[in-house]
């Protein structure tokens, strides 16, 4: 395959691929492109750039996956420092060996580079326990438009002093400059794990279990809430537990020690009164089941024609009437789930641009008129351009503006991604 056919974005190629294998040669990499006046696209896995806007100029890929050295790990501290293309499972696997983890779980986090899950701030089931990976960021190290090398924060927890520059570069989709290093907070692996999976013929006849995991002492690592479409799409792949009347499923993962994991799984199951399936799943369901979800109703890329990815922001005691929504629209068959104790509620439909605009703009106008946010994860250019990626849109815009203004005068890192220059 053509290299360049491999960063193709929407159908535009780059005429120029760049694969540094130093922090160095990223900032020479960009000085380089700075006098010829390229627009550059950093690159990871790829498995995120169906995000944003496609940029309307698109000259150098700059493709960080061999920048994938672990820097310095102090297991004592729980910290560690990483270059930016390591891919978080590769992560986590050496982690293993210490008994810690870097709690995240994004969308095909198995593809998932550091540097994309920073650029993007996309996070998964497990932030509802530890966050995003925002919170868990405690330095960063980043090339500017120029080539210029900045740091922000360190490698102890506690970084209190002066500006949070670690922070302005998360979910910025790479416009700011490039994430070349990262350093981390880490967790302790849970000495045991659980997860248990509850089936009700309503969403409303969820909530108690729901609503009643948010404050629960034992800290439940994911609640996360799926329609049948779901489901059975995560059945096709993993033998799962079966129920022709059920509408909705609500799986409940807890981790810690083993005490704490046995009564959130009693306590669960005391909520879950109305449930039709109680179940317990195996080690081995459980770890192939939650290695998938992330990516339920979260578009590829690049993403398939005909397809709409959305989420949306509530309060979680809204989680009911925005899966009413989603079901009432019965043009678009929507595939959906939820951070059952966040609000947030991500839902993929399929079928063509005159009906998924309107879908879309239906989701927008529920989760604004109820307080909330509505974002496009991927789609159509088209309708991105006609709905905005994200709404509302809020006061920090304007701020974000100037700062791209300061820190890439000229607009050439990802150019347009955000929807403007």
């Amino acid at each position: 395959m053509d290299l360049t056919t491999r960063y193709s974005l929407n159908g535009v190629v780059p005429s120029i691929v760049r694969q540094p294998q130093r922090v160095e040669e990223v900032a020479e990499t960009l000085r380089e492109a700075a006098r010829s006046g390229w627009a550059v696209v950093p690159w990871g896995s790829g498995a995120h750039q169906g995000i944003g806007h496609v940029p309307p100029r698109y000259d150098l890929a700059l493709d960080l996956t061999r920048l994938s050295r672990i820097l310095r790990h102090r297991p004592a501290n729980l910290t560690i420092r990483v270059e930016a293309g390591i891919r978080l499972a590769d992560l986590n696997t050496m982690l293993a060996e210490h008994g810690q983890w870097l709690p995240l779980d994004p969308p095909f986090g198995d593809q998932a580079t550091i540097g994309g899950i920073l650029a993007t701030g996309l996070s998964g089931p497990l932030r509802a326990r530890y966050g995003s990976a925002r919170d868990l960021l405690i330095g960063i190290r980043v090339a500017l438009a120029d080539g210029t090398l900045i740091q922000g924060g360190g490698e102890v927890v506690k970084n209190v002093a002066g500006y949070d520059l670690p922070k302005l570069f998360h979910g910025a989709l790479g416009t700011l400059g490039v994430i070349v290093e990262a350093a981390f907070k880490l967790w302790p692996r849970p000495k045991a794990e659980a997860t248990w999976v509850f089936s009700f013929p309503r969403v409303e006849d969820a909530l108690p279990l729901t609503l009643g995991m948010l404050r629960h002492p034992g800290f439940p690592l994911a609640v996360e809430v799926m329609n049948v479409r779901a489901w059975e799409i995560l059945r096709e792949q993993i033998e799962l537990p079966t129920d022709p009347g059920a509408r909705v499923w609500v799986l409940v993962r807890a981790g810690g020690w083993p005490a704490q994991v046995e009564r959130v799984g009693r306590d669960a199951a005391a909520a879950a009164s109305g449930a039709q399936v109680k179940d317990r799943l195996t080690e081995e369901t459980a770890s192939a089941l939650w290695a998938r979800i992330p990516s339920l109703a979260i578009p590829p890329n690049p993403t398939p024609r005909e397809t709409l990815g959305v989420r949306l922001g509530l309060l979680p005691s809204q989680l009911a009437e925005g899966a009413a929504v989603l079901e009432a629209l019965e043009e678009i068959p929507a595939l959906w789930r939820a951070h059952g104790t966040l609000g947030l509620i991500y839902a993929e439909g399929h079928g063509p641009l005159e009906t998924l605009l309107p879908w879309a703009q239906e989701l927008r106008s529920f989760a604004l008129a109820h307080g909330g946010h509505f974002m496009i994860l991927g789609g159509p250019e088209g309708i991105k351009q006609t709905l905005g990626l994200w709404a509302p849109l809020r006061p920090e815009v304007e701020v974000m503006r100037r700062i791209k203004a300061q820190l890439d005068p000229e607009g050439r890192l990802n150019p347009g991604r955000l929807g403007w220059a």
